[in-house]
């Protein structure tokens, strides 16, 4: 009887710790968000995160969010965003300004909802990013005044993803 529940008790903690493993590998992996950062003002915060699209193999992207006001969003324009891999100029996105009161998340009239973030460069493959130092350098301006923030992205633990 006794070597009985000594088994039963043997089962209960393999089984738990099998279960333990499981979610810890889950944590690791599950999550898309690779290296982040905010910027000295705590108006910007940015990420790396992985792509769905691997046809072409591991690839990555960026999100930039606005942290600042409502009222500041609203007037804001995003001139350029420039990524640096190494401290080396990686890729300049000066094709386009990013109006961010077409980043707010709002509700849009005819249903659904705006992007609350500015994602670019996208494509870049895993082995040319991951593992290396990367910077985010915007440049923006609110109403008249120009700005300049300079991100760096840190890895993030497993423990945070």
């Amino acid at each position: 009887m006794r070597k009985k529940n000594n088994i039963k008790w043997k089962l209960i903690i393999a089984v738990l710790l099998i279960i333990c493993i499981v979610a810890i590998i889950v944590m690791i992996s599950g999550n898309k968000v690779k290296y982040e950062g905010s910027g000295r003002s705590g108006l910007w915060v940015s990420n790396l995160e992985k792509s769905d699209k691997t046809s072409i193999g591991p690839n990555y992207f960026l999100n930039l969010y606005w942290q600042g006001s409502k009222k500041d969003e609203k007037r804001t324009v995003v001139e350029r965003i420039t990524l640096y891999v190494d401290g080396k100029k990686y890729q300049d996105d000066n094709i386009n300004e990013y109006d961010l009161s077409e980043y707010t998340g709002e509700e849009m009239p005819g249903g659904g909802h705006m992007e609350d973030h500015i994602a670019t460069s996208d494509y870049m493959p895993e082995d040319e990013v991951i593992g290396h130092d990367v910077l985010v350098k915007v440049e923006w301006k609110t109403g008249q005044k120009k700005q300049t923030e300079e991100i760096i992205l840190h890895k993030k633990p497993w423990y945070k993803r």
